[in-house]
């Protein structure tokens, strides 16, 4: 403190109606050594931050004092060490002051400079090398040739890798299925990189040889699968210098595959702390595969439940609408609703609309016109159903015959009491083909390929009921070529029939008119909107209400699309 460095005996009785004098000896400045010594009743000024005298050990702030010419007045009484910082007392001489392989932190380098270490020896970033296999990959901007997929997984991993920190990334391109480009590739970038990952051709088929490449240049396979699903052909190699580690293709294996145990690998290298398992709750029953542990994108529903977002390794869009991975463990042959798990955050981000249900371009676009960020799971008809009776979603589109009636026979029990039924708009399903199919009947004579929707969705229950309508009940299903073949989207079945994997679906016309695609329709029917009571009272819920009562303005970019005069109203 400023003040005055005195013995503290010196101070004694001092009281602010009875100040002691005492005789100022000098003064002390910062940066330089005391060239007086302070005896009893003597007083030297002194800086903060300055070396404290010799025969002084305490030190009174000046706002106790008053000086007058060569004394000085104190008004109150100091402790033995008071306002004394002693040398030694935060950092001794030889104590540890950082420990070896921990990361440096900002405060980490103001300890360093307060000691004057002006250097210290830090480890170099790991370099890491990212590649994809496959003749079939493309790298995005270019056109699409049939056949082809753009290559996702390269940017995925840099992007993932890079927001750890401490690594060097660098995507070193595609090789194709050749042996020879493989060998030439591996020898020069094993030497440069501490590590490649690659992407693909890491299973038992003819065309996946990177593991036999590695074998022939000299590497160690540490393992080649692990057992989890999805994910399991994983393999790590051990070369002289460097690591090998390869990942599957499919980008929801990888997704896997990178956050359960690359990025943890990682993090625990590098010294830095790793995401942890927590225990969470299940939404509804999971079933697992004996041996393996299943890895599942899940979003935490409204309960505080973990939802499952279920569908193949290919699809990204569950990672990216995923709060976190669900490790569902191999020791059960299945998991019971409300059951505890593993789950790996991978997001904490504030959801203000979840919408579960059946899938609907023009409800996309009202709810990315309602929220800055809605989470859109597609789980079908049925599927929001459920999700809305277990108070999991706020919204839910549905589109659901029974009894030609649509949709109002949803509404009982705890349905009724958490939410309402909204009416939403119509829209026109239909034989979509190449050659021009005019009706179920059509397909099963002409013994066409066809592609069905999911089972759980509007849909399927609506080609189930004309199928029954057009050949009796007592029809056979799987007389129909493809009646198995599950696609889970209108587009997934427009996107079949365009690339003459099957002749005939039934979508909606907007796909048809999209995909310039044959189109028959069936029937106009309802899609409505199931809605939470406590969503309807926030401002999102009201802002989705006035949004979907005025989407006419988007009705020119959705043929097949019709609105009705109750139109985001409650009709149960």
């Amino acid at each position: 403190m400023d003040g005055y460095a005195i013995d503290w005996e010196s101070s004694a009785g001092a009281e602010e109606d009875s100040p002691v004098k005492l005789k100022i000896v000098g003064e002390v400045k910062v940066g330089s050594r005391p060239g007086i010594t302070v005896g009893k009743g003597e007083a030297a000024y002194i800086s903060t931050g300055a070396m404290i005298p010799r025969g002084a050990d305490s030190v009174i702030m000046v706002e106790y004092t008053s000086r007058s010419g060569s004394t000085v007045d104190v008004y109150r009484s100091v402790a033995p060490g008071e306002n004394i910082a002693h040398a030694g007392s935060d950092f001794f001489y030889g104590e540890v002051l950082a420990n070896r392989m921990k990361r440096v932190t900002p405060e980490h380098i103001a300890l360093f400079a307060s000691t004057g270490i002006d250097k210290v020896k830090m480890l170099r970033k790991l370099k890491i090398g990212i590649f994809s296999t496959g003749d079939e990959l493309m790298t995005p901007g270019n056109s699409l040739n049939e056949g082809m997929i753009f290559d996702s997984n390269s940017y995925f991993f840099k992007g993932v890798l890079e927001s750890i920190g401490q690594l060097q990334v660098e995507i070193l391109g595609k090789i194709e299925d050749d042996e020879d480009k493989t060998i030439r590739f591996l020898q020069k970038n094993l030497e440069a990189f501490d590590v490649l990952i690659s992407s693909g051709s890491t299973s038992a088929g003819f065309h996946d040889l990177l593991y036999r490449v590695t074998e022939k240049l000299g590497g160690h396979i540490v393992f080649h699968g692990i057992s989890i699903k999805p994910g399991k052909p994983t393999f790590l190699a051990r070369f002289r210098n460097s690591l090998l580690i390869g990942m599957p293709g499919f980008p929801l294996s990888a997704a896997a595959v990178l956050y359960y145990l690359v990025v943890p690998a990682f993090q625990e290298a590098l010294s830095m702390d790793r995401k942890r398992l927590v225990s969470v709750k299940l939404a509804f029953r999971i079933n697992s595969e004996k041996g393996k542990d299943t890895i599942i994108p899940a979003i935490i529903g409204r309960s505080g439940r973990a939802y499952p977002i279920l569908g193949d390794s290919g699809s990204f869009s569950r990672v990216v609408y995923a709060d976190g991975l669900l490790v569902i463990p191999g020791s059960r042959n299945f998991y019971d609703r409300d059951e505890r798990v593993k789950f790996l955050r991978l997001k904490n981000e504030k959801r203000d609309l979840l919408c579960i249900g059946s899938n609907d371009p023009f409800l996309e676009r009202i709810l990315f016109d309602s929220s800055s960020n809605p989470t859109i799971v597609n789980a079908g008809s049925w599927g929001g159903v459920k999700a809305m009776e277990m108070g999991e979603a706020d919204v839910a589109g549905i589109h659901l015959l029974r009894d030609e009636e649509y949709n109002r026979f949803v509404m009982s029990g705890d349905l009724r009491e958490n939410a309402v039924l909204i009416r939403g708009f119509s829209r026109v399903q239909g034989i979509i083909s190449t050659t021009g199919v005019s009706s179920m009947k059509e397909i099963v004579d002409r013994d066409l390929l066809f592609v069905n929707r999911n089972a759980g969705s509007g849909t399927r229950d609506l080609i189930d009921f004309y199928l029954e309508s057009e050949l009796g009940k007592e029809f056979r299903k799987e007389r129909i070529r493809g009646y198995f073949w599950e696609a889970r989207s209108h587009a997934a079945v427009a996107r079949s029939v365009k690339q003459h994997r099957a002749d005939a679906g039934v979508s909606i016309e907007f796909y048809s008119k999209l995909f310039s695609l044959d189109f028959k329709p069936l029937r106009e029917e309802d899609y409505d909107i199931l809605a939470s009571k406590d969503f309807l009272r926030t401002a999102t819920g009201r802002r989705f209400i006035d949004r979907l009562k005025n989407s006419s303005r988007y009705l020119s970019d959705f043929p097949g699309y019709h609105l009705d005069p109750r139109t985001g109203e409650i009709i149960n």
